[in-house]
């Protein structure tokens, strides 16, 4: 399976390493499921256990798609309420982050969407819609808005608050930043 040894593939399937996914499969005869390496499915028998080098192999092979890891869909697997969290965080890059909202719209407990931030995405809703902020306040300042103005346009009550969180997202303070972009202009 392109260079990967049958230990290899043992070890990346019990240790759930999504870094595999795509690169071979993992059909349990017993079950006749194949799953991604990464699935979090109770682990099987090894003698239960074939690798396949591709989707098209498992299904030739007589195995179905497993329902936890969405195996028939990879790479495609994005929970269906990501994309609505997403665009609430974007239209309302303005405001605070209400995490009790993002359940409520999504119908969806918040641990759920925490936990998926934390493993996919690295970060937390949080910190995710900060980053989407002040990414917007960035904006504001590049189009010439003063940082004060870009503060509390992106619901930020404090100027040093912003000015912390900008200068950590990005280098240096806004004030800096909107004379270095202004001297860069002219």
């Amino acid at each position: 399976m392109r260079g990967l040894s049958y230990q290899r593939m043992v070890a990346a399937m019990t240790g759930n390493d999504s870094s595999y996914d795509g690169r071979f499969y993992v059909g349990v005869l017993s079950t006749r499921i194949y799953c991604l390496p990464s699935c979090r499915a109770r682990l099987p028998m090894l003698k239960n256990v074939r690798f396949f080098a591709t989707r098209e192999e498992a299904i030739a092979a007589g195995l179905r798609g497993c329902k936890r890891c969405k195996s028939a869909q990879f790479p495609d697997v994005l929970p269906t309420w990501l994309g609505a969290v997403l665009r609430y965080m974007k239209e309302h890059r303005d405001e605070r982050l209400d995490e009790g909202r993002l359940e409520e719209m999504t119908h969806v407990d918040i641990s759920t969407i925490r936990r998926y931030f934390k493993t996919q995405l690295k970060t937390t809703p949080l910190a995710f819609h900060r980053r989407v902020r002040l990414g917007y306040a960035r904006e504001l300042i590049e189009s010439g808005t003063s940082y004060l103005a870009a503060a509390y346009e992106c619901g930020y009550e404090s100027s040093s608050g912003f000015r912390d969180a900008f200068a950590r997202e990005f280098g240096r303070p806004p004030g800096r930043y909107h004379v270095r972009r202004q001297n860069c202009v002219l």
